[in-house]
């Protein structure tokens, strides 16, 4: 059995689950930090310090773009994870069927 290409193969899907994960928790808490923040900030005007229709209507597409792009983020770390719980996997179904053939 080739012992360094299975443990290089664990290793690389590890990481690379490990990376999707990283990722995901990254996303999680940019959207606790945006979610934390309170709505005036985003709403004022940083002059007058006064909320007025510009910076409503900027502070709302602030927040739905940050929201899409948070979106975005989890479906990718989510993908990401994935992929390298399915390498792994495959890693272990190669190393029973090389054991299997020894046999």
């Amino acid at each position: 059995m080739k012992t360094h290409r299975d443990w290089l193969g664990r290793i690389v899907a590890l990481l690379i689950t490990l990376l999707g994960v990283g990722l995901m928790v990254v996303c999680f808490y940019l959207a606790y930090q945006q979610f934390t923040t309170p709505p005036r900030t985003l709403m004022n005007n940083p002059q007058t310090n006064q909320p007025d229709l510009a910076s409503i209507a900027t502070g709302v597409w602030a927040s739905v773009r940050a929201i899409l792009l948070l979106l975005v983020m989890v479906i990718a770390g989510g993908m990401i994870a994935n992929r390298g719980v399915g390498l792994y996997l495959n890693v272990r179904r190669a190393e029973r069927e090389e054991a299997e053939q020894g046999k």
